[in-house]
């Protein structure tokens, strides 16, 4: 039978069939978010919200391909004005399946390498993530999988930049279990969503998930690694950064550039002129649906005052490097913006 005859999959019967699954399976997403929704953290006055986002995590999932089904059949079934909306549905509908099935779930490694050391430092290799936020959207296998990732890149450590979480399940120590195999040093620091900035209070147990698993948090600490002098400052919103930088900064000493780990870029105005050889820095997640023009100026209004979204930038303070992290937030969706691990080499 070919597609568009009243028996075919895609005809007219086929049509009310795929709606009718469809409708079946938004009755069983609702079910599947009951049950993803118990046993969490969730961010107070934002449980509605919290459920609403597991109903767009689990949806396209579970009945993204009957509404497929339904728009392909419709188009095939009706002529003229019917059908070119159906088409431009489609369209519309494919590009949110590849923004929740596809881009969300991958995983690429940016490299980037700067030469001309500070004297005494040695030549390094790094890893560099940020904005995991395990929880919500980001599940227990990508977890194991970054960490297999991590294990098989050539570093000498691995720096996260903060914001570990996102209303995650309430047993951190065991979810997190995964940091534990990690084969290289973690140096890190907390970010908004760690911190209550928005988000549950489970800043104490996920400090303590942390240090569990080997993670070294390193927030107003300089600590020594191959010649190199590594500064972790706390998060501009749910830290002091500003009292970070005074003690590690003391007025009118002088001290050598710096590695920085940081998790929002508008810290960087913070550091003295010079002051990091190279930092590193999380939040923006690139954008994380890059829409051109709409998506720059949204970021600039939402989560940074500064230019610096995704890439390498020269500050006042310092070189920094913003990466677009792994995990998201608000829409369990990444659009022209993978989740990215740089791998970071500084040479002679």
């Amino acid at each position: 039978m070919s597609p568009g005859r009243p028996g075919s999959v895609y005809g007219r019967g086929g049509e009310r069939l795929a709606w009718r699954l469809f409708g079946l399976a938004m009755t069983a997403t609702l079910a599947v978010c009951a049950w993803d929704f118990s046993g969490r953290w969730h961010t107070p006055g934002h449980e509605l919200r919290n459920f609403i986002m597991l109903g767009l995590y689990w949806g396209p999932k579970l009945a993204g391909p009957f509404l497929l089904w339904g728009l392909v059949a419709h188009a095939l079934g009706h002529p003229g004005w019917a059908r070119l909306k159906a088409v431009l549905a489609l369209a519309f509908v494919v590009l949110g399946l590849w923004a929740s099935w596809v881009e969300p779930f991958g995983q690429r490694v940016r490299q980037t390498t700067l030469s001309g050391l500070p004297e005494g430092a040695q030549p390094v290799k790094l890893a560099v993530i940020a904005d995991i936020h395990w929880g919500l959207f980001y599940r227990d296998f990508q977890l194991r999988r970054l960490v297999a990732t991590l294990n098989d890149m050539d570093v000498d450590a691995v720096l996260v930049a903060g914001d570990w979480v996102h209303d995650p399940q309430f047993d951190l120590v065991a979810g997190l279990r995964p940091l534990a195999d990690i084969r290289h040093p973690v140096f890190a620091v907390l970010g908004n969503h760690d911190t209550k900035s928005p988000g549950p209070d489970l800043t104490g147990p996920l400090r303590e998930a942390l240090r569990t698993h080997g993670v070294r948090l390193i927030e107003g600490e300089v600590v020594a690694f191959k010649g190199w002098q590594l500064a972790g400052l706390s998060d501009l919103w749910g830290g002091r950064p500003q009292d970070d930088v005074r003690a590690l900064w003391p007025q009118g000493q002088v001290v050598p550039p710096r590695l920085v780990l940081v998790h929002q870029p508008d810290t960087m105005p913070l550091l003295p002129p010079g002051a990091a050889f190279l930092a590193f820095a999380g939040h923006t997640h690139g954008g994380q649906v890059w829409i051109p023009g709409f998506t720059p100026w949204f970021v600039r209004h939402t989560n940074t005052a500064r230019p610096w979204v995704n890439g390498l930038y020269d500050t006042p303070g310092g070189r920094l490097l913003v990466t677009p992290g792994l995990g998201t937030i608000g829409l369990p969706a990444r659009l022209g913006v993978w989740p990215t691990i740089e791998q970071v080499e500084l040479r002679e």
